[in-house]
């Protein structure tokens, strides 16, 4: 075999010769540079690897108080639900009472079961009450250490010129099922007119 392949060499032109030379130059490149080249490949691959790795866990460990924060403010919603809100009804007016603002009527809205939960949904009519008032009212309501929100405001002017408005709100709580204690039952009756300019009393 190598007699033959001495043979052909020797019958190959200088042209040729040089030919085969480059060509042999060539692959012997090729066979030393290929697994360099998928060495560093694979190399730089895994440094892209652990700079995204690295870039991922950068971002959770600085979105690590905002997902806290996040978890204690789902808690704290939560745990809203563990003191089950009083009559609506009695609630209101005794909010109004307290904000020095008048209340005509309450009036209970149909109940709603949602899932584990039962929504008891007032509405209630404030004549010519005072902005300021008002607005400690609605803060006050919002404020409630309950499930309580404020499902409807609206508002009409009392007397062109002066400081009175006629409002209409709606309020809204959620019973869990297996909630705490405190409250019972809304109260009886589907309205319950007060005279007009009078705050209801608190409830009991």
């Amino acid at each position: 075999m190598r007699e033959r392949l001495e043979a052909i060499w020797a019958g190959f032109n200088e042209r040729e010769k040089r030919l085969v030379g480059a060509l042999g130059l060539v692959a012997l490149l090729l066979v030393v540079a290929m697994p360099v080249y998928l060495l560093s490949s694979a190399i730089g691959a895994l440094e892209e690897d652990n700079d995204a790795i690295e870039l991922v866990l950068r971002d959770i460990g600085r979105a690590g108080p905002r997902l806290a924060q996040r978890e204690a403010e789902a808690a704290a919603a939560e745990a809203r639900y563990d003191v089950r809100a009083p009559a609506l009804g009695s609630f209101v007016e005794a909010q109004c009472a307290t904000n020095n603002v008048a209340i005509q009527s309450v009036t209970n809205q149909p109940e709603v079961q949602e899932g584990h939960f039962r929504r008891r949904h007032v509405r209630a009519q404030l004549p010519g009450a005072n902005l300021r008032a008002a607005l400690h009212l609605l803060t006050s309501i919002e404020a409630a250490p309950y499930p309580i929100a404020l499902e409807r405001i609206h508002i009409e002017h009392f007397n062109p010129g002066e400081d009175r408005f006629n409002l209409e709100i709606g309020v809204i709580t959620d019973d869990r099922e297996s909630g705490g204690a405190a409250g019972s039952g809304e109260d009886a009756g589907v309205a319950r007119p007060q005279p007009a300019g009078h705050a209801g009393p608190p409830a009991p």
